[in-house]
């Protein structure tokens, strides 16, 4: 018998645990524990993990299909569809696409009540708010006062041009194209057959101002 076999049976009467701790010491133990658990991190991980949130789209994209938008700080607010926000250091007005609220300087009394209320309403909702501006893809950039076109969408995605006509202090700007003009007209029909707002004066045009 040679010594290596020799010793190999000798090594084999020993007792297991005895062998165990010969070839395992606590140094080769532990990162051989090391190596495991790592192997088996991502498994858990992937597990316990939940799948990305998708954005939910918030009103029209553009024509290209994608949404442009852009956070601001809302400053003040002028009237029912125009307001002033703090955008790139620079303040800018804007006028809410697709709606016309009643005029503070109409001649009768019935649309200046009105046109305060939707002043005060979106004072109420915008003022001091962080909200999203998103363009129309039918629309220009700014109109001929040079106020951005934007529709504003509030922080849990409601679109707040939409809820003016909604809740009838605005009624839809007909002369204009864009987007959602279907979606508006359907919420405008929802306030007069229940004749809120400015639906409950007396018919007549949109605005009567003085002429300048």
């Amino acid at each position: 018998m040679d010594p290596a076999s020799g010793a190999n049976a000798v090594a084999a009467t020993q007792p297991l645990s005895r062998r165990f701790r010969r070839r395992y010491t606590p140094a080769v133990l532990r990162a051989v524990c090391a190596a495991f658990l790592l192997a088996l991190a991502p498994t858990v991980a992937g597990a316990g993990s939940l799948p990305e949130a998708i954005p939910a789209r918030l009103a029209a994209p553009d024509e290209s299909g994608t949404p442009r938008l852009v956070k601001v700080r809302v400053t003040s607010v002028q009237d029912g569809d125009t307001i002033t926000v703090r955008v790139d250091g620079r303040s800018e007005k804007v006028r809410l696409v697709g709606i016309d609220s009643p005029e503070m300087k109409d001649e009768r009394p019935g649309y200046r009540e009105a046109a305060i209320a939707a002043r005060d309403y979106a004072r109420s909702r915008l003022k001091g708010k962080t909200v999203t501006l998103e363009p129309d893809g039918r629309q220009d950039d700014r109109d001929k006062y040079a106020r951005l076109l934007r529709y504003v969408i509030l922080g849990d995605g409601t679109n707040f041009n939409e809820e003016l006509v909604r809740k009838g202090y605005a009624r839809v700007y007909d002369r204009f194209s864009f987007t959602m003009k279907p979606q508006f007209k359907e919420s405008e029909s929802e306030a007069k057959r229940e004749r809120i707002g400015l639906w409950a004066l007396p018919a007549g045009k949109a605005r009567e101002v003085p002429s300048r």
